[in-house]
């Protein structure tokens, strides 16, 4: 039994036993006592109103109160027409109203039963000092109500927020492993897939030395292969965890490292000139990385897409914002292109983009009149404040 059926059934063995209680007093409550169809009536009506209280309090206080009245009226002198049973069920019929209903039906059924029983005292002859029993004795049972009501909604509403809270907790809990997942798939492109794909081009170039169809030569083009594939299989995994941070012994990145980038990538043969104006060390951190990871995916970029195209990187430190452009002019129609599709998306530039948005900076991506390409990004030095412009800790990579 659930507890609705629960109360309902107290409310009922209640009312049977007012009732009961009603009719016995009736019939032997003393001198001028006696069960008549009336008082029979009046003590079912009491019965009746105690378990209609528990659907609707108001109209089993109003019930109760009606049935004194009209029992005054109709019965011979002499007769309890506001016995024991009949407070008993005042008693707890305000205390109901007072525990289920808002505060102003809840006064309106103590003011009704503060009032309507004593004034049939009253009439039958009994002091004026009934209504004062009436209202001291109903006050307990209407301020126990209140308490009652009052706890309850509050239990109500620590529930609600209790459930809100755990909601927001699961919530939080799944952008924290988004963003987590985010960072991870981030570094593992900026970083890993940059390594792999300048390795591949190295061996690219050993293996365009090799005199055509000897051992050395298949084995290069193998290996070649294989790195584009590692590639590929790389972002196939950064697409499945795409929403990440992940641990590294590596220098941090920023733009006192991207002179050694640039002369690595020119160890594949390409043709690139760097280009910096202004003092990069008053660069905040959190800018400087995502300025070198602008320049390192332009790069990259470059590589595959133009192979043989000289390549221009622009770092620019004004005063409020670092702006970083990587050129490549159109490539060469003579250069061997990439093993694969070259074409195959990664996440760089959405990275590019969630890194460069988060600094309340621009990325412009897209074709040049030359037949080229352009990256740009304009960073400005003022980090928000929620971004990290601390050191990174050992085990974790700043974003």
């Amino acid at each position: 039994m659930d507890s609705t059926a629960r109360r309902t059934a107290a409310y009922l063995v209640v009312a049977t036993v007012v009732a009961i209680a009603a009719l016995l007093e009736a019939g032997y409550g003393g001198p001028g006592a006696a069960l008549s169809p009336v008082t029979v009536l009046a003590a079912l009506l009491t019965g009746v109103s105690v378990a209609l209280g528990r659907w609707f309090p108001l109209v089993g206080v109003v019930l109760l109160n009606a049935t004194m009245v009209a029992s005054q009226l109709i019965s011979s002198s002499g007769l309890p027409m506001v016995g024991g049973a009949q407070l008993i069920a005042c008693v707890l019929l305000v205390g109901n109203a007072a525990y289920l209903l808002p505060r102003v039906p809840a006064l309106v059924a103590y003011g009704v039963s503060a009032v309507v029983p004593p004034l049939c005292l009253v009439i039958e002859g009994e002091s004026v000092w009934e209504f004062v029993f009436f209202a001291l004795i109903l006050a307990p049972a209407w301020a126990v109500g209140v308490l009652l009501r009052r706890e309850q909604l509050r239990s109500a509403e620590l529930a609600a927020l209790a459930a809100e809270l755990h909601a927001e907790r699961e919530k939080q809990a799944e952008v924290a492993v988004a963003e987590e997942r985010t960072r991870i798939s981030r570094e593992l492109h900026d970083a890993v897939a940059h390594t792999v794909s300048v390795m591949t081009l190295q061996v690219g170039v050993v293996r365009r030395r090799q005199e055509p169809g000897s051992v050395e030569e298949e084995t290069l083009l193998r290996a070649e292969g294989l790195g584009r594939q590692a590639v590929d299989e790389l972002r196939r995994i950064v697409g499945i965890v795409r929403q990440g941070e992940s641990a590294t012994l590596a220098p941090v990145p920023s733009l006192d490292l991207l002179p050694g980038l640039v002369e690595e990538v020119r160890r594949t043969g390409a043709v690139i000139e760097l280009q910096t104006s202004g003092d990069a060390s008053t660069v905040p951190r959190a800018v400087a990385i995502s300025a070198y990871r602008v320049a390192q995916e332009g790069l990259t970029n470059a590589l595959r897409h133009a192979p043989g195209a000289p390549v221009v990187v622009r770092v620019d430190v004004r005063p409020g914002e670092v702006r970083v452009t990587v050129d490549n002019a159109a490539p060469d129609r003579h250069a061997e292109a990439p093993v694969g599709d070259p074409a195959h998306g990664g996440h760089g530039l959405a990275g590019l983009r969630e890194r460069v948005s988060v600094l309340g900076g621009d990325l412009v991506a897209g074709p040049t009149p030359d037949g080229g390409h352009r990256l740009a990004a304009t960073l400005p030095t003022a980090v928000p404040a929620s971004v990290p412009t601390a050191a990174p800790t050992a085990g974790a990579v700043p974003r």
